[in-house]
């Protein structure tokens, strides 16, 4: 594949996400719509003759691990654990 050929695949993808982010708002916008019916309603689930739908409130544990390496820097360098990746970057 020459430069001219990547080139064209750069602009197909940079193309693509733009419609995925296009995309991905417009049902962003259709889901707060349809957040905003449930809490009109006063209700966390909905039934519709093809779909049931919740908006449920729920709650989770996680640990503050700035606060931790900062309080206890012992504990968490024994149990930090490092990790690598790659990150893919269009500019």
């Amino acid at each position: 594949m020459d430069n001219l050929q990547m080139d064209e695949m750069l602009a197909r993808l940079r193309q693509h996400k733009r419609t995925i982010a296009e995309l991905k708002q417009a049902a962003e916008a259709i889901e707060a719509e349809i957040k905003a019916e449930l809490t009109a309603r006063g209700v966390d689930v909905l039934e519709t003759p093809h779909y049931k739908v919740s908006w449920k409130t729920t709650s989770s544990t996680r640990l503050d691990v700035k606060a931790l390496k900062e309080e206890r820097p012992e504990i968490y360098a024994r149990y930090a654990v490092a990790s690598e990746s790659k990150r893919f970057v269009i500019t």
